[in-house]
């Protein structure tokens, strides 16, 4: 090729690419809500894809999944069969419309989070009781399970993840007596990937009853079609001491992790902490999951407390976003350790502003409490961990 036409074709090249738009900046990744029934507006058919009432007709003319005082309502009874034995009526799936359902594909990432009453009539047994599950769909073993089990002699709640061998490990419980008879707030955050992790927490009011993480989980089977949720009450009738009883569920969320931008899965929201003094959720438009939590500080106690996971010991990035009009500055204290100053500067209480510091984190569970005796810090809406 002699220069002169290779010049033009380089200069054609280039006039090319300038004309060409600009890639446009990935998204942020940010928690997108896409699914929340009200028991008020949606029935239960309306808010689920499937509904596993009675399918052995043992009970017949009995309703027992509906909608009872703003919630969805389960009722197990006694003469109650699913097979020879064992009993459930669950409902499965989440429905946003006529025929269409959600669908957790493979690589996503999701926060399922709802509210719970177990009264005292639906008790741990010596046999599964289940009262969550994720499943795919037709028959199988669930990935995970929430269950009501009797350990060293005491009731308990747990979850557990469940491996491709059919092999469970527990990813964290706590008593169930104390939970008993109130509302409490339960989450799931999970990645439904061959390598992904899961995430229980439990809340009585502000107080933290569990928040375990377990990492490396396979959360796909390679020829999965969709993930979905179930709800309900699924136990063996091989246990003592079985009692008519229900379980009711309310204010369930299913948020998507979407965005073109990092996607890291140690992000922890603050809303999902433990709150002491004055601190408290609030709304907020700009924030990561439509919450945040503010009135930290102005004072000794007025804090809240992150549990962050880290595979192994060592120095790591804590990017602290928050929200502020104007500067204030956070105590960051890490596993009861000396606290050092975060200062952030932001223009208006729904706008995130971030700031990045370096923190020395232990292998496992580490605890990040935020505060500032002396002044108001800003309101936190979530931190992430590289």
């Amino acid at each position: 090729m002699n220069k002169r036409i290779g010049g033009v074709l380089a200069a054609l090249a280039l006039t090319a690419a300038a004309a060409l738009p600009a890639a446009a900046p990935a998204a942020a990744a940010a928690w997108t809500l896409r699914w929340s029934p009200n028991p008020a507006d949606d029935t239960v058919a309306e808010a689920f894809e499937g509904i596993e009432d009675d399918r052995s007709d043992s009970h017949p003319g009995v309703t027992h999944i509906y909608v009872s005082g703003g919630a969805y309502r389960f009722d197990m009874h006694t003469q109650d069969r699913d097979g020879d034995d064992r009993q459930r009526n669950e409902v499965k799936g989440m429905r946003t419309g006529g025929s269409s359902y959600l669908k957790i594909l493979e690589n996503e990432t999701w926060r399922i989070s709802y509210q719970m009453y177990i009264p005292t009539s639906l008790d741990a047994t010596s046999s599964f009781t289940h009262i969550a599950q994720m499943k795919v769909p037709g028959s199988g073993a669930p990935l995970y399970t929430m269950s009501l089990p009797i350990s060293g002699g005491t009731p308990k709640i747990n979850v557990r993840y469940w491996d491709e061998a059919e092999q469970t490990h527990e990813v964290g419980n706590t008593n169930l007596e104390p939970i008993q008879g109130k509302w409490v707030d339960t989450t799931f955050e999970f990645k439904a990937s061959d390598s992904g992790y899961l995430r229980w927490t439990l809340k009585d009011g502000s107080t933290t009853l569990v928040d375990k993480r377990l990492d490396n989980t396979d959360l796909w089977r390679g020829d999965d079609e969709y993930l979905r949720p179930k709800w309900g009450i699924y136990r063996s009738i091989n246990s003592s001491g079985l009692q008519n009883t229900y379980l009711l569920v309310r204010n369930l969320q299913a948020y998507q992790l979407t965005g073109g931008g990092s996607t890291d899965p140690s992000a922890y929201e603050a809303e999902q902490g433990s709150f002491s003094g004055t601190a408290r959720t609030a709304s907020c438009s700009g924030c990561s999951g439509g919450t945040k939590v503010g009135w930290i500080g102005g004072g000794a106690g007025n804090a809240v407390t992150l549990n962050v996971q880290s595979a192994a010991a060592g120095a790591r990035q804590l990017t602290v976003q928050g929200l502020v009009s104007g500067t204030r500055s956070f105590q960051v204290s890490v596993n009861g350790g000396a606290a050092q100053t975060v200062s952030l500067t932001g223009t208006d209480w729904n706008t995130p502003v971030s700031k990045t510091v370096s923190v020395q984190l232990g292998a496992g569970a580490n605890s990040v409490r935020f505060f500032n005796d002396g002044a108001s810090a800003p309101d936190l809406d979530r931190v992430t961990i590289q």
